[in-house]
């Protein structure tokens, strides 16, 4: 077992381990900190995240201009559904799954190998699985629950993950 897969179950057990106390944690950073506070720190977190993404259209733009448009497309298309589904659920700690599993995500690309066959394919697949997993574990967990939105937002934030990885290879190539 290489150091990545490691990294891979390392990274999943504590998402299930820490999954039961979340609630817990909100309520008490909710105690030192307002609810307002906590709500822009998961906030400066998504900002983090979609500053990021950007920053690799921009360099996609500059150095591989054909890869800039489906990137581009991808990453928007993924904020924009994401935020319209917020608006309909207005909860700034559901937010919170997209940087979790684009970590898995990106942690699980890394894992499979660059050389493997469907090797986005098999890593969104396998951060789908383990996210709908985390789903139903927190439906038979006290003062949690599990939803079909939580678990598109855990495929999406794979697939941001997923994105993150594909642009920063392609800006190896270019740099090489």
């Amino acid at each position: 077992m290489t150091i990545s897969w490691i990294l891979v179950i390392v990274y999943t057990l504590f998402l299930f381990i820490v999954t039961p106390f979340l609630p817990d944690l909100i309520h008490f950073a909710s105690k030192y900190w307002s609810s307002a506070s906590v709500a822009h720190f998961v906030l400066v977190v998504e900002i983090m995240i979609s500053t990021l993404l950007l920053s690799m259209s921009g360099w996609l733009f500059i150095f591989r201009r054909s890869k800039f448009i489906p990137f581009l497309i991808s990453t928007s298309s993924i904020l924009i559904t994401t935020f319209i589904i917020y608006q309909f659920l207005p909860n700034p700690y559901e937010f919170t799954h997209l940087p979790e599993y684009g970590v898995l995500g990106f942690l699980l690309i890394n894992a499979i190998g660059k050389n493997t066959k469907n090797l986005y394919l098999r890593s969104l697949l396998y951060t789908v699985l383990i996210g709908t997993v985390d789903e139903l574990y927190q439906g038979i967990l006290p003062n949690r629950s599990c939803t079909w939105y939580d678990i598109i937002l855990n495929a999406m934030g794979g697939i941001l993950g997923l994105l993150i990885f594909w642009g920063i290879q392609k800006n190896r190539e270019n740099l090489n």
